[in-house]
């Protein structure tokens, strides 16, 4: 049986009302709230600032690679010849005629009669020859132009010959280039010449590279040569004219320290104007101007220590350069914002590169790694190691997040149970005034109806 709720009826006391007052008995509820949100906002900028420092530690980790500074660069005056330098490549000038590119060596095979013009109707010939002595290739009567195109490629990697079809054809080629032949052989001819690979087949003996480096006459079986320059590649893509010649350079490659230098100097400048924005004390009257870690001291000592480190002089007995002013980096506001100079850093990598590699990173006499890059990382990795700073500040936020989720589940039971009590008291009062002005009504006709008896006695 359902109850009927005569709230308000009598006291003037309805819902509205209890909401009224449950929004006051609340106001401790919304405290907790944002102070939750805070906390989660400072610990997201916390986690912000480990990625952004993480970031950091990577992009200055290649100024500490000693491939950085040994890296060479091979520029080719023409289109001819390509180097390829690797670091252990000598710096010089080679001047390089290509005569003659290599080739493949190919058998163009003649008319399949059989075939009757169509690659893939069954030719009807039984046999079998072999491929460059070792590899036999059998024919069955259900063979075509194709399967035995197939056939001869299901086994190129291990014969080094490949099989295409142009015209109806079989026309097969050596996968590598250079002087050398393609032996086919079937004892009597029969075989072969059905399938056009005999007597009406036509030979075209493939050709060695030959070049001529610094005066120096080369002949190889590819066009691509790594035997000949020390630990540098030579590709040949195209014949020269006589008398011409590609002049190819290789030099030390100073682009990577710059583009490394570069990209450091770009997460460090982003880095510092994030940790400045988390650290605003925001304007008056501006909502959402105000930093999510303002006032916090850990991440104010960690931008000024950064700040320090990146523009003070480091003592390093491997290295004359002190200061990464000297190559060009200075700081260009107070907010510690740093630019960069090329043409510095061109012209120390030109004089001494090992000067700059030993500044960035070097090893002392203890076999400790010593300069600008291990001083910057050992102080990040104090932040965003797994056992670092930041870990223990996310911890401590978790924990106090969660310990403020358990308060305001605990006030909303109150809260629910308080309003309940509302509820029921102020329904007991609706029902005690309405009593009570039951009871007053029977009192009151109790009194008319005696009032009216005496009047008709008299």
């Amino acid at each position: 049986m359902s109850t009927v709720n005569f709230m308000g009826s009598y006291s003037g006391i309805d819902q509205t009302m209890i909401d009224q007052l449950m929004a006051v008995e609340k106001r401790p509820l919304v405290q907790l709230a944002d102070k939750k949100t805070g906390m989660e906002a400072q610990k997201n900028a916390w986690n912000d600032v480990r990625t952004r420092l993480n970031n950091l530690f990577e992009k200055i980790k290649v100024l500490e690679s000693a491939e950085t500074y040994t890296s060479k660069n091979a520029s080719s005056s023409g289109d001819s010849v390509e180097m390829t330098a690797s670091k252990n490549s000598s710096e010089g000038t080679y001047q390089i005629h290509v005569g003659q590119l290599a080739t493949s060596t190919a058998v163009i095979g003649g008319t399949i009669a059989a075939a009757e013009g169509d690659s893939s109707k069954a030719l009807g010939i039984t046999g079998s020859f072999n491929l460059n002595t070792d590899h036999q290739i059998d024919i069955a009567t259900d063979d075509s132009v194709r399967t035995i195109a197939d056939k001869i490629n299901a086994i190129k990697d291990q014969s080094g010959v490949r099989a295409s079809i142009i015209d109806n054809r079989l026309v097969l080629n050596n996968i590598a280039t250079g002087n050398t032949d393609i032996v086919l052989s079937d004892g009597d001819g029969t075989t072969l010449n059905s399938i056009g690979l005999g007597d009406t087949s036509t030979l075209n003996q493939g050709k060695n590279a030959l070049f001529n480096i610094n005066g120096v006459d080369v002949e190889r079986s590819s066009n691509t040569v790594s035997d000949v320059v020390e630990y540098t590649t030579i590709t040949l893509s195209k014949e020269h004219s006589i008398g011409d010649f590609d002049t190819v350079s290789v030099s030390l490659d100073t682009g990577k320290v710059e583009t490394a230098l570069d990209e450091f100097i770009s997460q460090y400048n982003s880095t510092m104007q994030f940790i400045d924005s988390k650290l605003s004390a925001g304007q008056a009257g501006v909502e959402g101007s105000r930093g999510d870690l303002a006032g916090d001291g850990t991440l104010m000592r960690l931008q000024s220590t950064l700040r320090n480190m990146v523009s003070s002089t480091i003592s390093n007995d491997n290295t004359e350069i002190n200061n990464i002013s000297e190559i060009g980096v200075t700081t260009i506001d107070k907010f510690g914002q740093l630019q960069f100079d090329k043409s510095k850093l061109s012209a120390a990598l030109s004089e001494n590169p090992e000067q700059i590699k030993n500044f960035f990173s070097s090893v002392n006499e203890s076999g400790d790694k010593i300069g600008f890059v291990p001083r910057i990382n050992s102080y990040i990795d104090g932040f965003v190691s797994s056992t670092g700073i930041i870990k223990g500040k996310t911890d401590t936020y978790d924990r106090t997040i969660k310990d403020i989720s358990k308060q305001v589940d605990a006030f909303n039971i109150r809260m629910q149970r308080k309003e309940e009590y509302y509820i029921t008291m102020f329904s007991r009062l609706d029902t005690a005034m309405m009593e009570a002005e039951s009871q007053m009504n029977w009192l009151t006709s109790q009194i008319a109806g005696l009032t009216a008896g005496m009047v008709n006695k008299k």
